[in-house]
């Protein structure tokens, strides 16, 4: 079976993790040029080479056969149209192709053309650079984006520094005291707090958890919420049964719906999060909030 827009695969995956050509080109071992011909497609690339390139961009393959590559390129365009609330007609507008060629696409009647397909491919990734909710080529994850500590602490410091309040006093505001070395550590972009203390942080600071982590751009990123001023322990296994909810919801399997995430969650570890044997990090319950279209209320406290 022949290989399928992995050319194009390598230049998205190769920009998404801001390297290069000669960059990667030299991980990799082999000349700019020869990479170039890989991402232009006019020469293959071989078995042995895909083992190494797929490793430095954390995918399991690069190559895959046409019907494999057309039927996830076609899902990817189904969860985005789902995560979106499209229509089909909206979604067709996006990408550039007739309502009626995407309605027979999806319906499984009608195999995309290579037109169509390249047009599928190529608004997958320019969107990426305008939206968080869009889907990866690679592996159908969100792009989601990345906590800088350092600016984060700032930010932190910024609430503590407009109550005017010392590292010990702040601490006893929060529902559980934080000792001021704990803080100190936030501050200074070593440690990122748990997500109950980053919601007691956002209250006292009157700004959500979005912006503490992400900045301005970001702090409206998630649904709004019930107002709440105790920030009390989880419960591990109700926050479970909302995290089945909304894999449920979306009518995919543990390992499918895993492949949202950034980094991806293995089917395992989902298990124990959805049965309540564990409680996902900070980035992984903003991920959640934002997929399931939930406020951090709802998901981490069911109100």
């Amino acid at each position: 079976m022949p290989e399928y827009i992995s050319g194009d695969l390598l230049k998205s995956l190769r920009i998404e993790q801001k390297l290069s050509q000669k960059k990667l080109a030299d991980l990799v071992g082999i000349s700019q040029s020869l990479l170039a011909k890989y991402e232009k497609g006019t020469i293959k690339i071989p078995k042995a080479m895909d083992v190494t390139l797929s490793k430095i961009l954390n995918v399991e393959t690069l190559l895959k056969n046409e019907p494999d590559n057309m039927q996830d390129l076609i899902k990817q365009v189904v969860i985005y149209k789902k995560m979106n609330n499209l229509l089909n007609k909206e979604l067709a507008n996006k990408i550039g192709i007739s309502e009626v060629s995407l309605g027979y696409i999806l319906n499984g009647k009608r195999k995309p053309s290579q037109n169509i397909l390249k047009k599928i491919v190529a608004f997958l990734s320019t969107d990426a650079e305008k939206s968080m909710a869009v889907i990866k080529q690679s592996d159908g994850s969100f792009k989601f984006p990345v906590i800088d500590k350092a600016i984060m602490g700032k930010r932190i410091y910024e609430i503590r520094d407009n109550r005017d309040t010392s590292l010990a006093k702040f601490g006893k505001e929060f529902t559980y005291p934080v000792r001021k070395n704990v803080i100190h550590r936030w501050e200074n972009g070593e440690n990122v707090p748990d997500i109950e203390k980053l919601m007691n942080l956002a209250y006292l600071g009157k700004v959500t958890v979005p912006y503490i982590l992400y900045g301005e751009l970001f702090s409206n990123m998630l649904t709004k919420g019930n107002k709440i001023d105790s920030f009390e322990k989880i419960d591990s296994l109700r926050m479970g049964l909302r995290l089945r909810k909304i894999r449920s919801d979306y009518h995919l399997s543990r390992e499918d719906f895993g492949k949202f995430f950034s980094p991806p969650i293995s089917k395992w570890t989902m298990d124990r999060y959805e049965n309540g044997h564990d409680i996902p990090n900070t980035e992984r319950i903003i991920q959640y909030a934002f997929i399931g279209k939930v406020s951090l209320e709802f998901l981490v406290y069911g109100i």
